[in-house]
């Protein structure tokens, strides 16, 4: 996985050669971010692009919270009434962009996923489900 905290992290990552949907969308979000003035992205989001081999667990490793649990009723994925703590999942070509916000000041979580066969059933299905 990419894992993007801070303002150098995203310039690193926007200088990868990753695929160029994926680039435009990360400008585009950094653009968006960066128009509030005084803020390094690290204090806004976490942006974290999911890859191959990459699992539910894995992620939530690295972002911290639960993204299969929702924080309320504690239901998990595929049980009845689940509810995705995502503020919205919306789809880009070939990317799927989950956004969890996390605090009150507004810091969130944006998570990208790309809609190919190589990635985890469990992820893919858990961002498809709720686009």
């Amino acid at each position: 996985m990419i894992s993007i905290r801070t303002s150098a992290d995203m310039a690193r990552a926007l200088a990868l050669p990753l695929d160029p949907d994926l680039l435009e969308l990360l400008a585009l979000r950094r653009d968006q971010l960066l128009e509030h003035d005084g803020y390094d992205l690290g204090e806004l989001a976490h942006f974290l692009v999911a890859e191959p081999a990459d699992t539910v667990t894995a992620i939530e490793g690295v972002v911290g919270v639960p993204l299969a649990t929702n924080f309320v009723d504690d239901k998990k994925y595929g049980e009845s009434g689940f509810t995705a703590n995502f503020e919205y999942v919306e789809r880009h070509r070939a990317w799927f962009e989950a956004v969890t916000i996390v605090s009150d000041d507004g810091f969130g979580i944006v998570l990208l996923v790309p809609d190919r066969p190589d990635i985890d059933a469990s992820l893919l299905g858990l961002v498809r489900d709720h686009a």
